[in-house]
């Protein structure tokens, strides 16, 4: 019989605090950005948090990054501290968000589980449909800038068709 193990799978992380804004703004979920001075804090709060979002009360619940650059935190607005794990609200275009709670480093896994269970219980969705999301980023000018270029496609003049020449 094979004996169980007490880990927790690590924290499922976005590329970068921009990527993971997006993402949760595209899933309408809130972004959960982990903040460290050092790599070795922002490990450190991971694993606090891994051990509390595999729950069945918070798993899927949330998009993740993290980083050590103050930098990556000038989309988001209302930040204060340096260091901590943030819960943030992804603008409707997923290109800025708005803090929702600033949890301290210091917290206990149950104040933790807590402050998620509320936060992912109190967020509200955005409700798009693409066709009007797409239209009002462009009048807008909500651009995303994808890490790959994409080559500009000519639109066809052909109204329904799939997109090629004839």
């Amino acid at each position: 019989k094979a004996t169980a193990r007490e880990s927790n799978p690590t924290v499922p992380q976005m590329k970068s605090v921009r990527l993971g804004i997006n993402v949760a703004s595209c899933d309408g979920l809130p972004s959960i950005v982990v903040v460290g001075n050092t790599q070795e804090e922002v490990d450190r709060l991971n694993k606090k948090l891994s051990h509390v979002i595999w729950d069945e009360e918070l798993a899927g619940k949330f998009i993740y990054a993290s980083t050590t650059n103050l930098n990556d935190l000038k989309i988001v607005s209302g930040v204060k501290s340096s260091t901590g794990i943030l819960v943030i609200e992804p603008d409707v275009y997923g290109m800025k968000g708005r803090l929702i709670k600033a949890i301290d480093a210091d917290v206990s896994s149950d104040d933790l589980k807590s402050t998620l269970s509320n936060a992912a219980d109190t967020f509200k969705r955005n409700l798009k449909s693409h066709r009007s999301h797409v239209r009002y980023g462009r009048r807008n000018g909500e651009i995303w800038k994808t890490e790959v270029p994409v080559p500009n496609r000519r639109r066809s003049t052909f109204r329904g068709s799939s997109g090629r020449e004839r």
